[in-house]
C-alpha cells in the first residue's frame, strides 16, 4: 500500500494494565476503514487476478470482490492489525517483551473495526540500596600452599608408572587388569575380556570388582556379581546386574619426577624451578582475581535481588530458561556424555535461576539508565582491535565478521555490563 493508504484513523480505546507486567491494549479504526482499505485491496488485486473472458485489470470490480472475497478480507484484516498495533504502541510508548496475543472483534459492515492485544512488558523497578553494598573482601595473593599443590599436580601429570615386586595390591597402586562381562538375565550382552589400567582405592571402579582385585594377587582371576549404577553412560547397562570375570595381570606405582630445574626445563623450554615458580604464582594470581570477580559479582547480584522485589515477565524467564538448558546440553556434549532428563526439583532449581538472570538484567539496566552509564566506545573499539589481531584481519573485516555472527551485539552487553559492576563496586563498602 501506498503512504496515503497506509494513514489510519485510530483511537487506542483503552490502556489495560492486567498486572505488573501484562498489558492489554483496546485498538478501535473509523468506522469505514474496513470497507476503504477493502476497496484499495480489490484494487490491487485487480490488476493481476486472471478471470476467464477479461484481460488483466478489466475485471469488474464487483466480480473481483465476490471470487476473491475471502482472501481480500484477510489480507485486509492481517494488514490493519500489524499497522494498528505498531501505531498503537507507538502512541502509548509501551515496548512488548513477549509476542501480543491478538483478538479481533466481529466484523460488520459499518462498524468500527476494532481488536485487542494482550502482551508483557518490563516492570516498572523502583531502585533501591544499590549503592553503599556491603562486600567481603577478596583475597588474591597466592599462598604457598596454592603453589606448592600446582607443582604437585604438574608433578603427577609428569609421573610414571614403575612396576612393583609385590604381588598383593594397595590402594594408590595402579593394576594392570582384564576385564570382561555378561549381563546376569541377558548373556548374549556380554563384553570379552579387555586390559585396563586402574587406580585402586580412588572409586574408579565398580565396588564389588575391585573389592575382588583387593583379595587378589598378581596372576590370580575370578569372577564377581555387580550391579551397574542407574546412572551409568550406557543406559541398556544402567541399573543391571552382571558377572565379570576379573584377572590381576600386574601391578604398578606412580613415581612423580623430582622438582628441580631440569623437570621445570621439560615444562617449558630455558625453565629453572625459580622462573617456573613466578609463572604459577602469576597464573594463580590472575585466576583468583577472575574468580574474585565472579563472587563479587554474585554479592552485588544477590543483594540486588533481594533488595527489589517485583513480578518478573514470564515469557523472558521462559526464554532464559530455555537458554540455559541449550547451554548444559551444549556442556554435556563437549564432554561426550549425553545429558539426562532434569529431575522436577532440578527443572525448578533451572527455573529460579532462570528468573533470578532476569531479574538481575532488569535491575541492572534501570541502574544504567538513572546513572546515564552508556557504552565506552573506546573499549568496544579495543577489543574489535584485538579479535582482529587474532583474527589476522584488518579491523573493518573484523568488525564485518563480528556483525554478520551477532558477536558484536554481545561485546557491547559484556563491556556494559563491565562498566555497571565496576561502577556498582567504585560506590560499595568494603566488609569484613
Amino acid at each position: 500500500m501506498t503512504e496515503k493508504e497506509h494513514s489510519h484513523d485510530l483511537n487506542v480505546k483503552s490502556v489495560d494494565r492486567l498486572s505488573a507486567t501484562k498489558v492489554r491494549l483496546t485498538i478501535e479504526f473509523a468506522g469505514d476503514t474496513l470497507q476503504k482499505h477493502e476497496q484499495m485491496m480489490v484494487n490491487r488485486y485487480a490488476k493481476t487476478a486472471r478471470i476467464p473472458g477479461f484481460r488483466p485489470g478489466k475485471a469488474p470490480a464487483n466480480l473481483i470482490k465476490e471470487k476473491f472475497k475471502e482472501d481480500i478480507r484477510r489480507d485486509v484484516v492481517s494488514h490493519l492489525l500489524e499497522a494498528g498495533l505498531s501505531e498503537a504502541l507507538q502512541k502509548t510508548k509501551l515496548s512488548p517483551v513477549s509476542r501480543p496475543q491478538v483478538q479481533v472483534n466481529e466484523l460488520s459492515e459499518g462498524k468500527p473495526f476494532a481488536f485487542s492485544a494482550e502482551f508483557e512488558v518490563e516492570p516498572e523497578i523502583n531502585l533501591k540500596g544499590y549503592k553503599g553494598i556491603a562486600l567481603k573482601k577478596q583475597v588474591v595473593d597466592p599462598t604457598d600452599e596454592e603453589v606448592q599443590g600446582t607443582f604437585t599436580n604438574l608433578r603427577e601429570r609428569m609421573a610414571t608408572l614403575e612396576p612393583l615386586s609385590s604381588e598383593k595390591p594397595e590402594k594408590g597402586n595402579f593394576a594392570v587388569v582384564e576385564v570382561g562381562f555378561h549381563l546376569k538375565d541377558n548373556p548374549s550382552k556380554k563384553e570379552e575380556p579387555k586390559s585396563y589400567t586402574v587406580e585402586l582405592g580412588a572409586d574408579r571402579v565398580l565396588p564389588n570388582v575391585e573389592k575382588a582385585l583387593m583379595g587378589m594377587k598378581t596372576g590370580d582371576s575370578g569372577e564377581v556379581e555387580e550391579t551397574f549404577p542407574e546412572d551409568y553412560g550406557d543406559k541398556d547397562l544402567a541399573g543391571k546386574t552382571a558377572l565379570f570375570s576379573v584377572k590381576l595381570l600386574e601391578l604398578k606405582n606412580r613415581v612423580l619426577p623430582e622438582l628441580n630445574d631440569a623437570f621445570a626445563a621439560q615444562l617449558k623450554e630455558g625453565a629453572t624451578v625459580e622462573s617456573l615458580t613466578a609463572e604459577v604464582r602469576e597464573n594463580i594470581k590472575q585466576s583468583k582475581e577472575e574468580e574474585a570477580k565472579r563472587a563479587q559479582r554474585q554479592e552485588i547480584v544477590d543483594h540486588l535481588i533481594g533488595e527489589h522485589k517485583f513480578e518478573v515477565p514470564q515469557s523472558l524467564v521462559q526464554e532464559q530458561t530455555v537458554a540455559l538448558m541449550d547451554w548444559m546440553q551444549e556442556d554435556f556434549k563437549r564432554r561426550g556424555i549425553k545429558m539426562p532428563q532434569p529431575k522436577p526439583e532440578e527443572m525448578q532449581s533451572i527455573k529460579q535461576r532462570a528468573e533470578n538472570m532476569v531479574k538481575s538484567t532488569l535491575i541492572l539496566k534501570e541502574i544504567a539508565l538513572k546513572e546515564n552509564i552508556q557504552l565506552d566506545k573506546n573499549r568496544l573499539e579495543s577489543r574489535v582491535n584485538e579479535i582482529a589481531t587474532q583474527l589476522g584481519k584488518s579491523v573493518d573485516e573484523a568488525e564485518k565478521f563480528l556483525r554478520e555472527k551477532g558477536i558484536i551485539q554481545r561485546l557491547r552487553d559484556e563491556i556494559l555490563t563491565d562498566q555497571l559492576f565496576e561502577f556498582l563496586v567504585s560506590n560499595s563498602k568494603a566488609s569484613k
